[in-house]
């Protein structure tokens, strides 16, 4: 049998040889960045890499999120499989990098790294395959690459699954650049990782008419304003001080005239929180918020929700097979645990309700590219981010099939 410290060797080979494909697929997606719910030209570029390396390809419903699977012995066609999950989805942000590889689509930009986690998944994918072409896997893996539209949107998951995504998957990988942490560092924590987010909508409806006539009117600028400030004072009031719920107004569109009142008013925003008992309670909230606010101006109004995720909670076990695959694939002291959850989202929990799962965070912040936050037109990585990670879910597919592992 090929021992921890060979197979290890053997990845760090075959990532050093990989590593321009990787680079340049990085770069070619960075370029071509698709907004969510359209990336048809991504999915078919991934695809056409995929049934390079020889790999079962499935594309999903509508042309959009593709997987790939890797079976390296009979015997688990139909015993355990873990998968790695990517995303694909672009921002409508324009890239403001001066860099060969900037956006090429005016107004659209991978500002959230989506390009980066799914050149990983291809990566890590690459290395096993290509250890299982040379015969040096350790033992026998069966892995399946999910690669998913709309994660910005909340959809692309739950549209994965309904396509049939996990059937047949036991656990579930995935990870996040973090510009925050320097390349060479990986975030990691138990438990929850991120917030349970949802969008809210107000529809204020009232009855319009002269700037000079207020009182003839029902005024949905007035209950807008309201209903703002008093669902910020009732959360505030309402919520357990020791859970945290964080409840956000991104959005108010009214009118169109100075001195004419509308007829209606739309309020758009996002609430945050990380267990479900908090998040029922301001729901709640915002409810009563809506049933006062009419009694008060005679307007009707309607809150509805949008897109949402639930919490990611990162399952201990998988978590603890990621620090056994850090420490021989980085340098010590390279594991920064996470003593706070995110009040970000991220769609990866709808495979949490399905099956375990954990989710890492990646540091690719670096002295050429600096640390721009995401979701910002100057983001970019430390392309050797895209080794270490490729390195790192290879390494923990191994890990977890590793017969002193099992049950």
């Amino acid at each position: 049998m090929v021992h921890e410290q060979d197979w290890t060797s053997i990845i760090r080979k075959h990532a050093v040889k990989l590593n321009p494909d990787w680079v340049a697929m990085r770069r070619h997606l960075h370029q071509y960045p698709e907004l969510s719910n359209h990336e048809y030209q991504t999915t078919e570029y991934l695809v056409e890499n995929f049934e390079r390396l020889g790999l079962p390809t499935h594309v999903s419903g509508e042309g959009r999120g593709l997987t790939a699977d890797l079976v390296s012995a009979t015997e688990l066609a139909s015993g355990p499989c873990i998968a790695i999950r990517g995303d694909i989805d672009a921002l409508p942000i324009q890239d403001s990098k001066q860099v060969d590889y900037r956006s090429r689509c005016d107004g659209v930009m991978h500002a959230c790294g989506h390009d980066v986690h799914a050149t990983i998944v291809f990566g890590a994918m690459q290395i096993l395959a290509s250890m299982k072409l040379a015969g040096e896997l350790p033992w026998p893996v069966s892995v399946r690459a999910i690669l998913q539209p709309a994660e910005e949107l909340a959809v692309g998951a739950r549209h994965m699954i309904h396509h049939h995504a996990l059937r047949g998957v036991d656990a579930i990988l995935a990870l996040h650049v973090d510009p925050t942490r320097p390349v060479g560092r990986i975030g990691l924590r138990k438990g929850t990782l991120a917030a349970a987010c949802d969008t809210i909508h107000v529809a204020i409806k009232g009855r319009g008419g002269h700037g000079a006539r207020p009182q003839m009117t029902k005024d949905p600028i007035d209950a807008a304003t309201h209903w703002v400030q008093s669902a910020f004072r009732r959360i505030a009031r309402t919520a357990d001080p020791h859970e945290t719920v964080v409840f956000s107004i991104g959005q108010m569109e009214a009118g169109h005239s100075a001195n004419v009142i509308p007829d209606h008013a739309t309020l758009a925003g996002s609430l945050r929180s990380l267990d479900q008992d908090s998040r029922r309670v301001a729901l709640e909230t915002l409810e009563d918020v809506c049933e006062s606010i009419e009694r008060e101006t005679g307007c009707s109004i309607e809150m509805r929700l949008g897109a949402s995720a639930p919490a990611v909670v990162n399952d201990s076990r998988l978590v603890d097979l990621m620090v056994a695959s850090v420490g021989p694939t980085l340098a010590t002291g390279a594991i920064e645990w996470i003593e706070q959850p995110s009040m970000g989202s991220e769609d990866f929990s709808y495979y949490l309700e399905h099956v375990p799962g954990a989710m890492l965070r990646l540091g690719v912040g670096g002295d050429q590219v600096g640390n721009a936050p995401l979701h910002t037109s100057g983001f970019d990585i430390d392309e050797r981010a895209l080794a270490i990670g490729s390195r790192l879910f290879a390494a923990t597919v191994i890990h977890y099939f590793d017969p002193d592992n099992q049950d």
